[in-house]
């Protein structure tokens, strides 16, 4: 049964309460359990439906985290956060149209928010929109210069735009501001060796060597190849 408090009308349900408690405890098996179970006695509660989502994209279960972000749009199209999750959630089921779509109205109910942008950066490029991506990736790092992520993620737009010379400074920026970002230090390896800039594609290398080894031997790998 779940009991709401006599004294307090606003608490949450007992099976959301422990919901949450599991939760926050790392239970997400449990946590789903009484949030379900809870929506059974509160259909279309916002904070149950949130955590849903989250206890299926956790344990990887995207298709049912996008169902539950739904219900939460439906109820009310102007939940930006639900829309960026819904956008996410599509993504990872590589519905990349579901998903652009999702992130568009995200948004433009959230225009503050340099994530949304930069995940919908990601989402154009992976549509093959690349001027898209670049505007949408420019936007993010406009709001956070230093958000070393949309950097890294501009470069890779860039390098699909055959612009070595641009993506090699945004690989760089993202280090600047992520000394120990390895995937950074990978592409402008790669960059690098392209460029053929061989000295320095050596010395990511072995910058490389000392944060991720797995990654060195992929980037010995390119150096190789581009020789």
């Amino acid at each position: 049964m779940n009991k709401m408090s006599s004294t307090n009308p606003y608490a949450l349900g007992e099976d959301a309460h422990q919901g949450k408690c599991a939760f926050l405890a790392g239970d997400y098996e449990r946590a789903l359990a009484f949030f379900e179970r809870d929506l059974q006695s509160n259909p279309g509660r916002r904070d149950s439906l949130l955590h849903v989502g989250y206890c299926r994209s956790i344990m990887g279960r995207w298709d049912e985290a996008a169902a539950a972000y739904l219900q939460i749009v439906e109820n009310n199209p102007q939940d930006g956060h639900a829309y960026d999750l819904l956008g996410t959630s599509f993504f990872r089921l590589w519905r990349l149209e579901e998903a652009a779509k999702a992130l568009q109205r995200a948004d433009v109910l959230r225009p503050e928010d340099s994530l949304i942008k930069c995940n919908l950066g990601i989402v154009w490029r992976g549509l093959g929109r690349l001027p898209d991506s670049l505007n949408a990736l420019e936007a993010a790092i406009a709001l956070r210069p230093d958000f070393a992520f949309a950097h890294f993620e501009l470069g890779l737009t860039l390098v699909e735009m055959d612009n070595w010379q641009a993506a090699k400074q945004s690989f760089m920026h993202a280090i600047n501001i992520e000394p120990e970002f390895a995937r950074a230090h990978l592409n402008l390896g790669i960059v690098h060796a392209v460029l053929g800039n061989w000295q320095e594609a050596r010395q990511e290398y072995e910058r490389l060597g000392r944060l991720d080894s797995q990654l060195a031997a992929k980037l010995q790998d390119a150096i190789e190849g581009n020789r």
